[in-house]
């Protein structure tokens, strides 16, 4: 394929080049308008469009009604093709606190799943074990219920029935045995803090013992003062990224998200933590006994307390720029450099090289809307 007239992300800015793909990989970057195409070569003409790589988004629960703790071969299908539409190409499924026969079920089919995809959806790069190690008063839209202290014996029971596929794990560090259980986990995946109300020693003691991220900084971290910075002023401090959900300017103010942003340049990394409420008609919706109401931006329990993101990673990304005044590559980036980077994945996928999977979205060059998505050299979008 032969991709003409585009503006390739190319490190920090969109550049007009042409671009060939052979098979799955990016072969070659031309000066723009120089190809010639081949002999019975596809020719994809985009006139000034611009090409981002692939998203990778490390935190989704589920879409369209369906959530990967459902354990539903059909319902990870739907999800993931959902993904593709949003310009995802590769995810991590996150899983919250659930009894455990329910996680057991849930991870033995994610695990299933990964071993035989279906094809034309987006890629399940691993789990985000987002529950159930978290603290009861920091829970959120979890179930207090669920959640408990650390287990290295249902870490290890949970990671092996996914084929040990546990790629994050996300947890409270003020919880008993935390750092002795940091410092094993931390050998098999990156562990990350969240849902906690610790405080700054608490915290960069856990990133001591091999924590490396923080899920979320503007929800269930605590308060960040000049004499208390807490979890996320140790985060700032040593960790190796901060994994950033932007849903709305009432939630976050714009200026916290640019302060954020201007001081971990590319530690920042996007997620958009979506539910399964994501993609649904805005209306009420009845789940595990609980009713919930979703808006065009928000899901919410009858109590008014948050059930979760409703919002996809595209629309994160237009949100960050549009609203939060983001450089719209620093944006871009964060959503598929630094997420690659941080998996480990970097040398395939996560920016525009020659070698690389050609996992690409051919984006409007004004609204940024999507045109193309192409995944290992195809167009499934």
């Amino acid at each position: 394929m032969l991709i003409r007239h585009g503006k390739p992300l190319l490190n920090d800015e969109f550049a007009y080049r042409d671009i060939r793909i052979e098979g799955d990989r990016i072969t070659e970057i031309m000066p723009y308008d120089s190809s010639v195409p081949r002999p019975g070569e596809e020719v994809l003409d985009i006139f000034g469009s611009v090409i981002t790589p692939g998203m990778i988004d490390l935190e989704v629960h589920g879409a369209l009604g369906h959530d990967f703790s459902d354990g539903d071969r059909e319902g990870f299908e739907t999800i993931s093709k959902a993904l593709l539409r949003e310009g995802v190409t590769g995810f991590l499924a996150a899983v919250n606190a659930f009894p455990e026969d329910v996680l057991e079920d849930t991870y033995r089919a994610l695990g299933q799943w990964m071993d035989d995809p279906a094809e034309g959806t987006a890629r399940m790069l691993g789990v985000h074990m987002r529950g159930p190690f978290i603290a009861p008063e920091a829970a959120g839209c979890q179930e207090p219920a669920y959640v408990r202290e650390p287990d290295l014996t249902l870490f290890h029971r949970l990671n092996d029935l996914s084929g040990n596929r546990v790629k994050l794990l996300t947890l409270s560090p003020e919880l008993p045995h935390a750092n002795d259980f940091i410092h094993e986990a931390s050998k098999e995946c990156l562990v990350s803090l969240g849902n906690t109300r610790a405080d700054f020693d608490t915290a960069r003691m856990a990133y001591a013992y091999g924590a490396k991220v923080l899920t979320d900084p503007y929800r269930g971290t605590g308060i960040f003062t000049h004499q208390e910075p807490g979890a996320l002023g140790a985060a700032m401090d040593v960790a190796e990224s901060l994994l950033v959900n932007y849903v709305d300017e009432e939630t976050v103010h714009p200026a916290a998200l640019r302060m954020l942003f201007r001081g971990n340049l590319r530690r920042a990394c996007l997620i958009s933590a979506q539910t399964a409420f994501s993609g649904l008609p805005n209306g009420t919706y009845e789940i595990e006994n609980h009713r919930v109401e979703k808006s065009l931006t928000q899901a919410v329990f009858e109590n008014g307390q948050d059930a979760g993101s409703v919002v996809g990673m595209d629309m994160v990304c237009r949100l960050v720029i549009n609203m939060g005044g983001i450089p719209i590559p620093l944006a871009y980036r964060a959503a598929t450099e630094t997420p690659a980077k941080l998996l480990g994945i970097f040398d395939e996928v996560g920016s525009i090289e020659v070698g690389k999977r050609a996992d690409l979205v051919i984006r409007d060059m004004h609204g940024y809307e999507i045109e193309h998505v192409i995944l290992g050299g195809k167009k499934v979008v």
